[in-house]
């Protein structure tokens, strides 16, 4: 993953112990790198296994860190499309 990227999601649930996913990327980034992150990995808006999540740069220095927060990452997988990794994420939620 890159240096200005941080992981969440599907990206991210291995390292919470839940079903992870090898064929699709998530993260955050900031809006300033949008361009530049899109033209390296030939990136463009569609359905497909990339979800960026663009963050205001103002934002940006307070949150980034390599991976998002546990709360962040399991409320990003509900929105996940698999039902099991929902269902994962939620319970983790309900503990």
């Amino acid at each position: 993953m890159r240096d200005d990227v941080m992981v969440t999601g599907i990206s991210a649930a291995d390292s919470l112990g839940l079903h992870g996913g090898a064929a699709a990327a998530e993260f955050y980034a900031p809006e300033s790198h949008r361009e530049t992150i899109c033209s390296a990995h030939a990136l463009e808006p569609a359905d497909g296994p990339v979800l960026a999540r663009w963050v205001a740069d103002t934002l940006w220095p307070a949150i980034f860190a390599e991976s998002a927060p546990r709360a962040a990452v399991l409320l990003d997988l509900l929105e996940h499309e698999d039902p099991r990794v929902r269902r994962e994420a939620g319970r983790e939620l309900a503990r």
